[in-house]
């Protein structure tokens, strides 16, 4: 249909024929733009859709909403912003009423919409896999099942002074990626080291962490330094026994673990902590 030929095009608001004029719109896009006519068309369009296609069942009204869904995502359309916010709107409402397993991905890229943001939300609650599902489809996520009633989860760190030591730990290597409460078997190569251990201490290996390890990302994560935060509570017998096989396991490695400890009562800052790992740089420096 050329611009010219409004008859055609009335007659399909006459009838009713949501599609055709779909087609029309979008195959006409650059002519239809700046015609008085033809927007005063699609403004008749918008106030008669809705309640038109409202009188079908859901999977005919889904149907029907094909069109206006590509033209809409293609921006190629003459429709207001009020017409395109209700149709996302009314799109979702079907998609929910027909079950539809799209139905999360579409909420999830219609984000600004309150209706969407509502669907998301109680998904995130009550199946938050499919959220992660929905928005990689190359990707299988599973979670398991949780109850009514708070988590039974820890803290990461047991004492203020541990956080201290971690955040000047993480100021000192801006750099670098330090990481808590790391593993002695996650950096440490037991095959390599293991005929230098006696059995206790390659029992010991497989359950000791090493308080803070220095990652450099920039080389694939290699572990660079090996830190430990020593306290009075590395004073009693077991404790002893345990920091010397750890130093034997790091010695066997030929990796120096370095030990900060600050004596008194209080807690140390981390302006402190800091102040006392970058005393060892020089001794860092000369492994690095």
């Amino acid at each position: 249909m050329a611009i010219f030929d409004r008859e055609s095009m009335y007659l399909m608001l006459q009838k009713h024929d949501w599609d055709g004029l779909a087609a029309t719109l979008v195959k006409h896009e650059k002519e239809l733009k700046n015609d008085p006519i033809t927007q005063q068309a699609v403004m008749i369009f918008e106030s008669e859709y809705f309640a038109d296609c409202a009188g079908y069942a859901s999977k005919t009204r889904y149907q029907k909403f094909e069109n206006i869904s590509v033209m809409i995502e293609l921006g190629r359309h003459g429709f207001s912003k009020a017409f395109q916010e209700r149709f996302i709107d009314e799109k979702l409402k079907v998609m929910e009423e027909l079950g539809m397993d799209s139905l999360l991905s579409y909420a999830l890229s219609k984000q600004h919409r309150p209706a969407a943001q509502k669907i998301i939300q109680a998904k995130r609650g009550s199946q938050p896999e499919q959220i992660a599902n929905a928005r990689r489809g190359d990707v299988l996520v599973k979670a398991s099942q949780v109850t009514a009633g708070a988590p039974k989860t820890i803290k990461l760190f047991k004492s203020r002074q541990e956080e201290h030591f971690f955040e000047a730990v993480r100021n000192v290597f801006p750099t670098y990626n330090p990481y808590p409460n790391v593993a002695l078997s996650s950096i440490l190569d037991f095959e390599a080291i293991k005929d230098q251990l006696t059995p206790r201490q390659r029992e010991f290996f497989f359950r000791a962490v090493v308080d803070s390890v220095v990652f450099d990302a920039r080389s694939s994560f290699k572990p660079k330094f090996f830190i430990e935060l020593d306290s009075i509570h590395h004073d009693n017998a077991r404790a002893v026994e345990n920091d010397a096989m750890k130093d034997a396991i790091f010695k066997a490695a030929n990796v120096q673990l370095i030990r900060v400890r600050g004596f008194g009562e209080g807690v140390l800052s981390v302006a402190e902590f800091e102040r006392l790992v970058l005393e060892l740089l020089p001794h860092r420096s000369a492994t690095a």
